[in-house]
């Protein structure tokens, strides 16, 4: 899905922040923080329009839930910035999964889930096929962006990947978030234009050597 954020800055600029491993524990305190993150987001928008964009911070918190086994979803110590990955080989949705939370899917989409997963199956065709680490989100509380903790965040994954010499894949749902993606490494692949929606720049970033 798509993101908002503001990764510029660095430790200095945010002095004591830590970055860990979130905890089911922290659902409702990071799901408020990425659908503040999130309440302006060409994606998020078109998938949950008025008034069930009130229901946000729900959907973050079933994409918490499904991706609590891998244990790569992080917060910064004081939930003002929010990063899911998925790790190597688990970045698709299975069917299955939306049957095991169907109750919740329809709770917060209604009759729009159908619009949902055909989004989503419109997005996961060209999803990389090679191994990488995939950033499904990332957000900055909106009172706490421009202060540098989004890149704490994001270089906290980034050099996780490097380490391992894995790349790293994103799809972008602001143009204007582009270039701070770029500055981290990210290159643009393609373009995604959903039917009655926004665009979306899937963007590619091979490891820092």
């Amino acid at each position: 899905m798509g993101r908002d954020m503001s990764v510029a800055g660095s430790n200095a600029r945010a002095p004591g922040t830590t970055v860990r491993v979130a905890a089911w524990a922290d659902a409702d305190d990071l799901s408020a923080t990425l659908a503040r993150a999130f309440a302006d987001d060409p994606m998020m928008l078109h998938l949950l329009p008025p008034p069930a964009r009130l229901k946000m911070p729900r959907l973050f918190k079933l994409m918490f839930k499904l991706g609590l086994p891998y244990g790569a979803s992080y917060v910064t110590n004081g939930f003002e910035a929010v990063t899911f990955w998925r790790p190597p080989g688990g970045w698709h949705v299975h069917f299955k999964d939306y049957i095991l939370n169907a109750p919740e899917l329809l709770g917060v989409f209604g009759t729009g889930v159908f619009n949902v997963m055909s989004t989503m199956d419109r997005v996961e065709k060209v999803h990389p096929q090679k191994p990488h680490w995939y950033l499904q989100a990332i957000g900055t509380d909106p009172a706490k962006q421009g202060k540098g903790f989004g890149g704490i965040i994001l270089r906290d994954q980034l050099a996780r990947a490097d380490a391992a010499g894995m790349p790293c894949y994103l799809e972008s749902s602001k143009d204007t978030n582009i270039p701070i993606y770029q500055s981290f490494g990210f290159k643009i692949t393609g373009e995604i234009k959903i039917p009655s929606g926004p665009t979306l720049w899937p963007m590619w970033r091979e490891p820092s050597k």
